[in-house]
């Protein structure tokens, strides 16, 4: 045995010779006229098959009747008979009656007619597969008749995974194909043309490929097509962005929840997939910074200096901004409720660019749900009350009077502890009205402890809190809480 064949692993049979079968312009008997045949004059005139479809009137849905109507099928309006199999290239089985589905089925294997007799595996010389279609491009997943249901299911998955209009960017494809040939129309020169499509599918990927559809006019894709014949006679295989038409320079703020990756929007995760440039809070996790696909910047750490800070961020946006790129301005929790995002509109608005919002989960609301405190709830609490515990500058907020319905939530309050539970109890706050600490909510290393607020800062110290926290003070912190 030569050394080839030591590591040639073993074929697995059992399986389906997969075809992309032409049936264009081919006779196809379709025997019955119920779901299942509606079913499959779809699949067969997708193919642009001739059918002639056998079965009473009285066998007929709606479906089929409107498809006999608009002439799309040849019908014959009475029971099978062998006479029927004739002149024909394929047969299909359609029938509740299952031994006569058999007795066609048989006829045809006597014929050597391709037959599939629906729900009868043994008999079928070829399965229908779930199919995914999306113009030129068709997806088909096959169970080989074991499990129809599933190849639906894997069939969805798997075009859920792809660009949206995949069909479109193919034909672009196949047009730079023939504009290829076009530039290169020598056969002895056919290898250099090949490899230079391929290198360009495995460089711009799915996604890049995905780009295309950007061409929007005839014109566009003309200049397009321009600038690629240039990088195909030196043999180059440009970046994307090369060819394509220059975009206006956006920026969109977008909220990254709490900190689950799993808590952001499906809008959020694919603008920060698309953009050019990410500026980022450095309270983001790595998790949701790892969608990213452009370039990344994240904000450094300016001990006392937050203004600073945020000068850095903006300009780092407007930098972006100011070279024609996608900017996301990517923020902690929601950016409108204490994230600075209503400042950084007017910042943005008033060097001529108008921000784009996508909102993000609150930490104010998230936090409290984490620890199972419902921060309304009926005979308990009828109010919430959203404050932070460093305003402008670092000022204290203006804490409301106590009302025992009230839930207060204070965001960025740990390093405040000690002067918050002070004023607290100068706003006729009772010592012994139930509170919580969520430090890290919706994170992996979330923590929650509970007190009262006489303790409110003495728990922060034996426990170590830490910022991120967030602080929730009333008596809805009990209610599912055996505190």
């Amino acid at each position: 045995m030569s050394k080839q064949q030591d590591v040639l692993e073993p074929i697995q049979g059992g399986g389906s010779l997969i075809l992309a079968y032409q049936v264009a312009g081919k006779r196809v008997l379709l025997v019955g006229g119920g779901n299942v045949a509606a079913q499959r004059i779809v699949s067969l005139k997708i193919a642009d098959a001739h059918i002639i479809l056998v079965s009473p009137a009285s066998g007929l849905t709606k479906e089929v009747q409107c498809r006999i109507e608009n002439k799309e099928v040849e019908w014959v309006d009475r029971k099978f008979v062998d006479q029927d199999l004739d002149n024909v290239d394929m047969c299909l089985t359609a029938l509740d009656d299952h031994e006569e589905s058999l007795r066609i089925g048989q006829l045809c294997r006597e014929r050597r007619i391709p037959v599939n007799v629906a729900d009868v595996p043994p008999m079928c010389d070829f399965y229908f597969m779930s199919q995914h279609r999306d113009g030129p491009l068709q997806l088909a997943v096959s169970t080989n008749g074991q499990g129809p249901k599933l190849a639906n299911m894997i069939r969805v998955t798997a075009a859920e995974s792809l660009p949206p209009q995949l069909g479109c960017v193919i034909e672009k494809m196949g047009r730079l194909r023939a504009k290829v040939r076009e530039w290169e129309p020598s056969m002895k020169n056919s290898g250099k043309r090949m490899t230079w499509v391929t290198q360009i599918c495995e460089k711009w990927g799915l996604k890049g490929m995905g780009r295309l559809n950007e061409l929007r006019t005839e014109q566009e894709e003309r200049e397009a097509f321009a600038k690629l014949k240039e990088f195909f006679l030196i043999g180059s295989v440009p970046p994307i962005e090369k060819i394509l038409p220059r975009k206006q320079p956006r920026i969109t703020l977008v909220g990254g929840g709490p900190g689950d990756p799993e808590l952001i929007t499906v809008k959020a995760k694919r603008i920060l997939e698309e953009a050019d440039l990410v500026v980022s809070d450095r309270l983001i996790p790595s998790q949701i910074l790892d969608l990213v696909q452009g370039e990344l910047r994240i904000a450094r750490k300016y001990a006392g200096k937050s203004d600073e800070a945020q000068d850095e961020l903006m300009h780092w946006c407007l930098e972006g901004l100011e070279q024609g790129k996608q900017v996301v301005r990517l923020k902690i929790g929601d950016p409108l409720i204490f994230g600075r995002g209503g400042e950084e509109i007017l910042w943005f608005r008033e060097r001529g660019y108008e921000p784009e919002l996508v909102p993000g989960i609150s930490s104010a609301f998230s936090a409290p749900m984490a620890a199972k405190i419902p921060v309304t709830f009926r005979g308990v609490c009828d109010q919430v009350i959203v404050t932070t515990g460093r305003g402008t500058k670092g000022s204290m907020p203006d804490l409301p009077l106590f009302g025992s319905t009230q839930t207060l939530v204070v965001l960025m309050a740990v390093g405040r502890a000690s002067e918050l539970q002070s004023m607290l109890i100068d706003r006729q706050y009772p010592p012994d009205v139930p509170i919580c600490w969520i430090e890290n909510s919706n994170c992996p290393e979330e923590r929650v402890l509970f007190s009262t607020l006489d303790k409110m800062a003495i728990t922060v110290e034996e426990n170590d809190i830490k910022a991120p926290a967030v602080l929730i003070v009333g008596h809805s912190t009990s209610v599912l809480n055996n505190i």
